[in-house]
């Protein structure tokens, strides 16, 4: 478990699990401090190289979209995330061409049948889909990536940062009542509760 502070954002603590045993590895971003009034969705236009490299934070919380990709995953899915444009885009490929293609390995090469048992056009959409997001990985199609989170605890890097950065659009939304509720908030007392609980220990 290590304490990492990220420039014009927050601390946040990365930890990571290795089993000797089985091999296994897990690397998971956990973001703390108080519950902010409004989510925050930031949209990134990747345009380069440059941009496939920034920094990014996806927290537990967050949902990442890419419209040009029809690529959406949901909050929750792939737990919190540190890493780049192209290092999140490339987990996403070999998690879902591991379940699309029943691979152990989702970087591996799709071995000669595999996906057979699918009907001909879902394969084919498959196939069309995973080239679009390679292509994208590797810098052949520019794209927009859109982090929502109403946490407002996921982060792009700005390259011009403390100045606007053109590429990067942040705005500040009001959580859906659904949102709350999903989050556990709409149970969770936020003010007061210093007094509330003074009262209590008088009684």
């Amino acid at each position: 478990m290590k304490m990492v502070h990220i420039p014009y954002f927050k601390q946040v603590v990365l930890m990571s699990t290795v089993c000797d045993s089985c091999g296994y590895r897990s690397n998971e971003v956990k973001t703390g401090g108080e519950v902010p009034e409004q989510g925050r969705k930031i949209t990134l236009q990747v345009k380069s190289e440059v941009d496939l490299a920034r920094d990014l934070l996806k927290s537990e919380s967050c949902a990442l979209a890419c419209p040009e990709l029809q690529l959406r995953v949901e909050p929750g899915t792939m737990g919190g995330r540190f890493t780049t444009v192209e290092g999140i885009l490339t987990n996403i490929r070999k998690d879902l061409r591991g379940q699309a293609f029943g691979l152990e390995d989702g970087d591996a090469e799709i071995p000669e049948g595999a996906g057979d048992s699918m009907p001909t056009e879902s394969k084919r959409s498959w196939e069309d889909f995973f080239k679009q997001l390679t292509d994208a990985i590797e810098n052949r199609k520019p794209f927009t990536l859109v982090l929502e989170d109403p946490m407002a605890s996921s982060y792009v890097q700005s390259l011009t940062a403390p100045e606007k950065d053109p590429q990067i659009e942040i705005e500040d939304y009001d959580r859906t009542e659904e949102e709350e509720e999903h989050l556990g908030l709409k149970d969770m007392k936020t003010e007061n509760y210093q007094e509330d609980g003074e009262a209590e220990k008088e009684n």
